[in-house]
């Protein structure tokens, strides 16, 4: 039996091993804010539905204090407007904080929290990322190299698109004399028109004249012009004389053959647009109704486009649209080929980039698995899509469910993760299968490691299915010597009807298996599958890395992962 002064005691001593407990669970966070422009802040819930108010403080000479007694967890301090800094509070920690209210996402200085000194950490480690992008932007536009081919790639593409309008322009006024002179064939054989063709004949050949002189405008109008335009023979870059010596090709074919034209197709032009006025102006003053002035006029017209010239015509029409149509896929290199050289430059700080962005991204997921269980990294794991770093999300979604199983977040990605559909996605390990073949031997996915492996849910009973194994049977026939196979699951119920459609099909892999369950097949269950066929395919590590497949995006894809 406890004396009085014993039982006082003793409950003094429990009083005080209490209150030194819940003293160590309450914490203390101490902020001071940079260019503070905030009265006030609230303590609040950082996720979930509505809105939780756990303590709020005035702020007073740009500080301010809290006292909590609140779980481990992301919180946000609310500074009202859309303004607010997520933290980390930890029971028992007496934090001692600096932020920024003009960049409330980073952390300026944090003592005595090892999770927000991992906040600041990952933090600092993303800001330099995009202050090296930054740099490299900056820098990629002042480089003068970049800048002479972006100016020389709108160039080329003005040269080519302009080169096309005027071969356009020109074929078109070679169609015109043609279509002239198969009028003047056909009405005029003996070098004159009949008396009941004459209107006719006046009114097609205005036509083709007119649209002649409308054509050969432009072309002439380039041909005055042309050398204002670009001079490629200045300013060139050492070192790409490949370059130089296909653009210098491709703008001498383009005058050569523009040269021809013209010395063919510019007295015929001229001839035209005289013609065309001639008879615009008779008809203006009434003069033209009179048979000696149309018989004068198509005269006139047989002078200028004689039946013997016709066939020399034909030859320099011909021989330009030979040379326009080889010329113009070396246009399209002229062009490409700036387009390539601009690229080389910005490929020399991409990579540059994408070395340091490797660098800084490897450095925080090593930081965030250094501290995988801290829900502190709930708030950087998303940096990292789960599909290309799944072993990173399942490492930490783990350790992190160990420590709060019943944390929201954390009890719902732990979920979603061990579900199948969670267990399959894009970049999960394939869960393992081991179910026995038709000769009753068990055969194993993890037996196929270190191939390249589709997981083909089927059933001899499934059209859909029968119709796509002849695409299946051709890539693993294609490429099983370079290490692809094929790990095909039944849904079947009958073992002879399975059997029989291996052999019917032609599925010549020995990896088959079945629970011969139907819809129940534990395989199926394994890796949710609810309709087929479905497929997998996997790494040589054993990696999901594609899902449902079909014809060529297979083979596709099967190359693709054999080549790497």
């Amino acid at each position: 039996m406890f004396s009085k002064i014993q039982k006082i005691t003793l409950f003094i001593s429990i009083l005080l091993i209490s209150f030194g407990a819940f003293a160590q669970n309450q914490s203390t966070v101490s902020v001071s804010i940079r260019n503070n422009t905030f009265k006030h802040v609230d303590l609040i819930n950082a996720y979930g539905n509505g809105r939780t108010q756990y303590a709020s403080a005035d702020i007073k000479n740009d500080a301010f204090s809290m006292k909590l007694d609140i779980p481990n967890d992301i919180y946000r301090f609310d500074f009202g407007d859309e303004n607010y800094f997520l933290i980390v509070i930890t029971p028992g920690e007496n934090m001692e904080l600096i932020i920024d209210a003009e960049d409330l996402q980073n952390v300026v200085s944090v003592t005595n929290s090892p999770s927000m000194a991992f906040v600041q950490d990952v933090s600092n480690a993303n800001n330099y990322k995009k202050e090296v992008i930054d740099s490299l932007n900056n820098a990629l536009q002042k480089d003068e190299t970049q800048k002479y081919w972006s100016k020389m790639t709108q160039e080329v593409t003005n040269l080519r698109q302009t080169t096309n309008e005027i071969d356009n322009y020109v074929t078109a006024a070679f169609g015109n004399v043609d279509s002239l002179n198969v009028l003047i064939s056909l009405y005029a054989p003996n070098n004159k028109v009949k008396g009941g063709n004459v209107d006719y004949f006046i009114t097609k050949a205005h036509q083709y004249l007119k649209a002649l002189d409308n054509n050969y405008k432009p072309f002439a109008n380039y041909l005055e012009n042309k050398s204002l335009y670009y001079d490629y023979k200045v300013n060139r870059l050492p070192g790409n004389s490949d370059y130089y010596a296909m653009l210098d090709d491709y703008i001498y074919q383009a005058d050569s053959r523009q040269d021809k034209a013209s010395e063919a197709l510019a007295p015929l032009a001229s001839a035209a647009k005289a013609l065309v006025s001639e008879r615009d102006s008779l008809s203006y003053l009434n003069l033209f109704d009179k048979k000696s002035e149309k018989n004068s006029w198509i005269a006139k017209v047989l002078a200028a486009f004689p039946t013997e010239a016709s066939e020399k015509l034909m030859h320099t029409e011909a021989s330009y649209k030979l040379n326009m149509n080889t010329q113009k896929p070396i246009g399209a290199n002229v062009v490409n080929g700036a387009q390539q050289l601009v690229k080389a430059v910005v490929n020399k700080y991409q990579t540059a980039y994408n070395e340091t962005d490797a660098a800084i991204s490897n450095q925080i997921k090593q930081a965030i698995l250094d501290n995988k269980d801290d829900i502190a990294t709930l708030m950087f794991l998303d940096l990292f899509p789960k599909e290309q770093n799944a072993a990173l999300h399942e490492s930490v979604i783990n350790a992190l469910y160990k420590k709060y199983p019943t944390h929201p977040i954390v009890k719902e990605r732990y979920t979603i993760m061990n579900s199948p559909a969670g267990r399959t996605g894009i970049g999960s390990m394939a869960p393992e299968l081991a179910f026995p073949d038709p000769d009753g031997n068990i055969r194993k996915l993890s037996d196929l490691r270190g191939k390249v492996v589709l997981i083909d849910f089927w059933a001899s009973w499934c059209g859909p299915c029968r119709r796509e194994s002849p695409n299946v049977r051709n890539v693993y026939q294609k490429y099983h010597d370079q290490g692809f196979e094929v790990f095909s699951v039944s849904l079947d119920r009958d073992a002879n009807s399975w059997k029989k459609a291996i052999k019917d099909d032609q599925l010549v892999w020995p990896n088959h298996v079945s629970d011969l369950k139907y819809w129940s097949s534990e395989a199926a269950a394994i890796y949710g599958v609810r309709s087929i066929p479905a497929m997998f395919l996997l790494d040589r590590e054993g990696r999901i890395v594609a899902k449902d497949l079909r014809g060529p995006a297979l083979e596709n894809a099967v190359r693709e992962m054999i080549n790497k």
